[in-house]
């Protein structure tokens, strides 16, 4: 949870990941953002799937973004880990990584 420090409108929110499967690092199933006042009651905001398939190989550094009409002083951010690492994979039964940079909220 951000605490924006005041109450703003906000158009833009993205979170940046990597996938880098060789190395057990998955981007998110999803990303989920929600907007508060009082950083009790939190509402909806964006939900962004993953677009990258999970098992390519290629290095992948990516935003996953929304464009929202939204105000509001605490912004809460879930990325759902990709989970169990698939058998067909070297890392197979153990728990992918999750990777996130920055997020940014305009």
């Amino acid at each position: 949870t951000i605490d924006l420090g005041k109450v703003q409108s906000i158009s833009y929110v993205a979170a940046g990941f990597t996938q880098d499967i060789r190395s057990w690092i998955w981007m998110p199933k999803d990303v989920t953002f929600w907007i508060s006042n009082d950083n009790i009651d939190f509402k909806q905001i964006a939900f962004i799937k993953n677009p990258i398939s999970a098992d390519d190989y290629e290095m992948y550094i990516k935003d996953l973004s929304a464009k929202v009409k939204a105000k509001g002083r605490y912004v809460r951010i879930k990325a759902t880990n990709f989970g169990t690492i698939p058998q067909w994979h070297l890392g197979a039964g153990g728990q992918a990584y999750i990777f996130v940079d920055e997020v940014v909220i305009e």
